[in-house]
């Protein structure tokens, strides 16, 4: 397995993402690494809920917000695969894998995802945030609507990027995410709801915005959507303010099958919030505002600049 990026990372990159709020990277792990991501994610079908999301003990009993969440995501695995079952399509996620799945672990720690982050950025540390794998099947009828990122994050700054990276060819046509170039620019005014677990709970409170629909700018020769044919090994690094969402799977035999890494980088402070993701290890109200990320045991520094 590859410990540096099989290609360079040249200014063009950099300038790509801080352009359009999104870059795509041809070829920058090794099958090794696929393989291991892949293999991984093959057994994790076939546990049983309440196998998954087998977090430390302790992250659970001093964070009940997480504790309910990974309850709930138990039931809704189980409840996922009996649909699957009955209807032959469907849409599958997991997350905070780093915490119980020894190879995602690997991947993050030792695979060269950090280094690359780091210098698309141009930022001279890299932590390790937080992870999410997604599966949309063969049909699978679900979109994933316009969004944005940087509303579900305990933080504030620009350094919080997304690398998303495909373990199956993804086709531009059938089964690509979708980008909105430029959108990490605009200012929207009020911040959006985001959907994460917690902001569920509390139900979107008045005054507080909705995602924009990018819908309503199809044909807009001032919009230049982007979507991308992606190769396993192929990633795409996205900003945390970049707008992005994705149509149906319509490919008719093959999963779209996609694992998504955030990372922290030189400008982070916490900025906790009762709507945002929880944190394994860190709950929000041990967060203190305006501080920068130091928890190694949590988040752990992964990249460092050589010539900083």
């Amino acid at each position: 397995m590859n410990k540096s990026p099989l290609i360079d990372i040249q200014a063009i990159h950099q300038q790509t993402y801080e352009r359009d709020g999104v870059v795509l990277i041809k070829g920058v792990f090794d099958a090794d690494w696929i393989n291991l991501l892949l293999t991984a994610w093959e057994r994790i079908q076939t546990m049983s809920p309440a196998d998954l999301y087998d977090l430390p003990l302790e992250f659970l009993e001093k964070d009940a917000n997480l504790e309910a969440e990974i309850a709930s995501n138990r039931s809704e695995d189980a409840d996922r695969r009996k649909v699957y079952t009955e209807q032959g399509a469907g849409f599958v996620r997991c997350k905070y894998m780093r915490w119980w799945v020894p190879e995602y672990r690997e991947f993050a720690l030792e695979s060269p995802a950090a280094e690359v982050i780091g210098r698309v950025i141009g930022s001279d540390t890299i932590r390790f945030f937080i992870d999410a794998m997604f599966m949309k099947e063969p049909n699978c009828e679900t979109k994933t609507y316009w969004h944005s990122d940087e509303s579900a994050w305990p933080v504030r700054g620009a350094h919080v990027p997304t690398m998303w990276m495909p373990l199956l060819p993804v086709s531009a046509e059938l089964s690509s995410l979708e980008y909105v170039a430029g959108s990490h620019t605009q200012d929207f005014g009020k911040e959006p709801w985001p959907n994460t677990f917690n902001a569920k709970m509390l139900g979107q409170p008045d005054g507080r915005a909705v995602f924009y629909d990018w819908e309503q700018r199809r044909g807009d020769p001032d919009v230049r959507f982007m979507t991308y044919d992606m190769e396993p090994g192929d990633v795409v690094i996205l900003h945390p303010r970049m707008y992005h969402g994705a149509g149906a799977n319509s490919h008719p035999t093959q999963s779209r099958i996609a694992f998504s890494t955030r990372w922290f980088g030189d400008d982070i402070i916490w900025d906790p919030r009762p709507e945002c993701i929880n944190t394994p290890g860190m709950p929000l109200d041990e967060m203190t505002p305006g501080q920068p990320v130091t928890e190694e045991s949590i988040f752990p520094v992964v990249w460092k600049n050589p010539s900083s």
